[in-house]
Parts: C-alpha cells; structure tokens; sequence
C-alpha cells in the first residue's frame, strides 16, 4: 500500500528510452532513390542528411512514387531540428513534442544514435481548454455557438461517437477572432450525425456522401436564434495517387485527421463530448505557430501532393497578417522547381482565384503568389518580376473603376488577363488551355491577348478623333478592351474609359426606320450610313448635321440612279 507523504523513485526512460534507433547518416547530395534504397538495406526509418537535417523513411516513398526520385533528399527534409543529448530528460522532450516539433535527433558521444517522432500518435499533450473563450458573458453570438457545441457533443455521446470542432474555428477562436466558422469533425458516420443534428435545430442538410461530408443550415435555437452554418466531415485520412489528383479518402482516428491538413494553425481541434469539453487537441504545433504569427505546412511535401495549398498558403498570409515559415518556403521551391501538375484541374486553380478575389486582402494574396512563381502553375513560360507585379496593380484599378458593373467571373477574366498579357508567345493560349478556358471563351481570351497591347499601342496616337477610338476599341472581343487598358499608357487608358463610358453606347438621333423613310434603300448601304452616322454623333456632330449627311446621301443615291 502506498504510504502518504513517503517519496518513491519515478523511472524516466530519458531520450535513450524514447528513441527510435533506426537511423541513418548519408553524404550531401544524396538523391531521394538512393536515400530510400539505403534505408531499406539498412533497415532504417529514419535518412539524416545533416547536422540537424532528417526525413522519415514513408516521406522518401512517397517522393519516390511521385517521380521525384532524382530529387535531393535534402530538399525535403525537415530542417533545424532539435538535437538533445541522450541523457535529456522525458519532461524536455516533452516539452518540444508539445511545441509541435516533428523530429527530435538525440546525440550520444558526438553523434546522432537515433530520432524521436513528435508526431507519433501516443503522445499526450496537456488538457488546456478554450471553453471559457467560449462562453463569454454578453457576446450573443459566441454563446450561440458554445449552445450548439454543447448540443454536438451531447448528440455525439448518444450517438456513441466523439465528435470535435476543428479547422478555422479552434484557429480564430485561439486568435480571439471572429465571426467562427463552425467545423464539426465526427469520429464516425458523419452524415448520419448531420441529419440527427439537423433534425435537433429543426435547419436543413446536405450530404455529400463521396467526401463523408454533410452541411446543416437555416437551424436555430430552442429560443428561436438562427444558427450559423455547420459543415460535418468524417475523420479521414488521406491518400493522393499522383501530385496535385484529387485525394482518396477513408475513414480514420481524429489524430489522422488532423495531420492529413494543410497547416498547423488549422490542425487543431477542441472535444465537444459533455465530460471533455473545450478541451484542445493540438498535435503539430499550431498554438505555437499562432503565437509566432506564421503559416507552417504539415509536412515537407504538403505543396508537390496539392498545389492548391501555395494559394491558400497566400490567402492566410494575406488575411492574418503571417509569414510562410521557412519549411514551407522551401515546400514551395520543391513544388514550383519546374514541375508539371497534370491531374491538377484547371478548374481548381481558377477556384483559388476566384476565392482570393473575395477576400479584403485578396490582392495582396495575389501579390504573393506573384512573388513566389506561383502563377507557372499555369504554365511555366509565365514570367513574373514588375511587369507583372504592375499589371497586377493596374487590374486592381480597373476592377475600382468598373465597380459594381464588374461580376466576379469579369473579376476572373480581369485577373488571368493581366497575368498572361505580355508574356512570351504561346504562354497565354497554353495557360487558358491548362485553365480549361476553352471553346469561344478561350478564343475571345486568346484574341484580346495578341489584339490588347497593339490597341493600346494605337491609342497613343495624338489627335485620334472619338470615331476612330470607338472604331478602334470595337475591333474586337469586349476583353480586348480590358487587355489593352492592362498595358496601356494614362492617356490610352482614359480614352478606352471614354470608350467604355460612352463611346461604345452612342447612337444617333436617326434609326434604321427612319433612314428607310426618308428613300434610304435596305441593304449593306443603310448599315454603312448608320454607321457613318453614330461616327458624326461620336465627332460632335447634332441631330440637324445628321440630317444634312442624310439629304447629302439621299441625292448622291437618286443621282447614281438616274445616271
């Protein structure tokens, strides 16, 4: 029995206890295929590629199946990594585990004997709960959700499955931020949870049963208050069978869950259960990746196995205010080194525009996608620099001056306009291709591309009169028009504004029914007089010049008649 008071030995494995002896050092330069053919001769888990360099043994596979098997096994290798002496003790580890360091290198007489895994499942962090940020006094809306969270997890518990929030809202809730975006993750059948819960706030749901996912709107409380939005996902892992394809997913633990996502400050998750809740779950670091205010990938090949994940790197960056860490900067030199995404679709690279677009500092996310080479995923003949980087700015201008008349698809065309105008020959139509742009839009695309910079180039021209920029800026698709504003001079541009405005608008007094009444014949002539007319309007001519063009005109014709 154990006596109160009496002090008993505590057995602490230290770092020796903990690691993972199964390490490998090899010379710089190792190729990935090399690497992974000497861990496997080796029967290592772990290829140490410097002093303070490592990648897991799964992370050079998976390299290896992606065709980057000729690649430096340092170029994707976690970088910086602590290195503690053998005889650490386990509290120190844990403390680095808790930080979110994925490995941990331990030294014994001057050299590295073995690694520990932060992210090995069996790791406990401590219980901090983020309920009191939660339910706080006199903020109506923080106190319905903390209402519906409980009644998640209480569903949940009947249910027999746990249920966490996860994602945006355990970020902006830990950032003190809002509104909350509520994400609710089901260890379980997610869909079937949605419809229970749609089915408590009386709201109405959508399944997705491909994805495992379901959303629940138009709910509200039992004292009748809306309720937000809830979007239910399955815990799932998942697997991509090439860079950039779409994932296959499969049910999985939270943990699981939780590392097949982009970033730490979106990795974290909060216990709903009544006997847990507020409880956080923060497996890779995102609390301390919050605190120091930077955006850090999960894993060295987060952006080769999806490349949408660099513009939505660009979007929290943008819209928080962060830094890319330096693991995901050279993340991103190893996704953007010249490689091809075939089974990435042009669709979801618009999407990310398009979604980029809708943001208050969706131009700077564009900004910084500019600055990392980004837009090469489109093609990669596309050339940055300040060309670009003032096309950009200039885009921004014109979308401000068009205002409310500008959709968001017009918004879309403005942007991939003023990233493929200007650039080398054969850039544009190959990009509007890779983008799925095809058909006639495509072609009007294609054609504003070569056309814009020759009709910014004309309206240089001093003493043009308005017919001839009218005539000019008609010439074409309506993109032209935006191509050209793009990369035109101030004076180009105020005119193809003018045009916009007004010119292309005038009409004259005159219509085709009042032409054919006054002897007009119908015909190809009764167009080309229409046309000289409304180019009379456009020069300043008035409704009494109109009609003497049309007494000119009407006596030349009788006279050729008679002749």
């Amino acid at each position: 029995m154990a006596r109160a008071g009496h002090a008993y030995p505590q057995a602490d494995p230290h770092a020796a206890g903990l690691m993972d002896r199964r390490v490998l050092a090899v010379r710089r330069g190792t190729r990935v295929a090399s690497g992974l053919a000497a861990l496997e001769r080796a029967g290592a888990t772990v290829l140490l590629v410097g002093p303070r360099a490592a990648v897991r043994q799964a992370e050079l596979a998976r390299a290896a199946r992606w065709g980057l098997g000729g690649v430096d096994a340092a170029a994707l290798a976690w970088q910086d990594l602590p290195v503690v002496a053998a005889d650490t003790s386990e509290i120190a580890v844990r403390r680095l585990v808790r930080d979110g360091v994925p490995l941990a290198l331990v030294r014994e007489r001057g050299r590295v004997v073995g690694a520990i895994d932060g992210r090995a499942l069996g790791w406990a962090r401590p219980a901090l709960s983020v309920a009191p940020r939660l339910e706080q006094p006199g903020d109506p809306a923080r106190e319905t959700i903390a209402w519906l969270l409980r009644l998640a997890g209480k569903l949940g518990e009947a249910m027999g499955v746990a249920v966490w929030a996860a994602g945006g809202l355990v970020r902006d809730l830990l950032r003190d931020a809002g509104p909350l975006d509520v994400d609710l993750v089901v260890e379980g059948d997610g869909p079937a949870f949605a419809r229970r819960l749609a089915d408590e706030v009386r709201g109405q749901v959508t399944i997705h049963r491909a994805f495992g996912t379901a959303s629940v709107e138009n709910g509200r409380t039992v004292d009748g208050a809306p309720l937000p939005r809830v979007d239910v996902a399955t815990a799932r892992r998942e697997r991509y069978a090439a860079p950039g394809a779409l994932p296959s997913i499969e049910g999985a633990p939270l943990a699981d869950d939780l590392l097949r996502r982009d970033f730490t400050i979106n990795a974290m998750a909060v216990a709903l259960a009544p006997g847990a809740f507020g409880r956080l779950v923060d497996v890779v670091g995102g609390q301390r990746d919050l605190d120091r205010r930077r955006v850090a990938p999960l894993q060295p090949l987060s952006f080769v196995e999806d490349p949408t994940r660099i513009f939505r790197a660009a979007r929290y960056v943008a819209r928080l205010g962060f830094t890319l860490d330096a693991q995901g900067r050279r993340a991103l030199r190893l996704a953007l080194d010249g490689r091809a995404y075939p089974a990435l679709s042009g669709t979801r690279l618009l999407a990310e525009i398009a979604l980029a677009l809708r943001e208050p500092a969706g131009w700077r996310a564009l900004a910084l996608l500019l600055d990392w080479g980004a837009f090469r995923l489109w093609d990669r003949g596309v050339r940055g620099g300040a060309p670009l980087r003032e096309r950009l700015r200039a885009a921004r201008r014109l979308l401000t001056w068009l205002g409310d008349g500008a959709s968001t698809d017009d918004a879309l065309e403005v942007v991939v306009l003023a990233v493929l105008v200007g650039q080398p020959p054969g850039v544009g139509r190959r990009a509007l291709t890779r983008l799925g742009w095809g058909g006639g839009r495509g072609a009007r695309l294609a054609e504003a591309l070569a056309r814009g910079p020759r009709l910014a180039a004309r309206l240089v021209t001093p003493g043009l009169p308005a017919s001839a920029v009218a005539a000019a800026a008609r010439g074409g698709p309506a993109q032209t028009v935006l191509a050209a504003w793009l990369v035109a001079t101030p004076a180009a541009r105020r005119r193809l504004q003018w045009f916009l405005r007004e010119g292309r608008h005038a009409k004259p007094s005159l219509d085709a029914v009042s032409l054919i009444a006054a002897g007009i014949p119908r015909g190809p002539a009764l167009g080309k007089m229409l046309e000289a007319l409304r180019d009379l309007r456009l020069d300043g001519g008035t409704a009494a010049d109109e009609a003497r063009y049309v007494q000119r005109e009407r006596a030349r014709h009788r006279k050729g008649e008679s002749a």
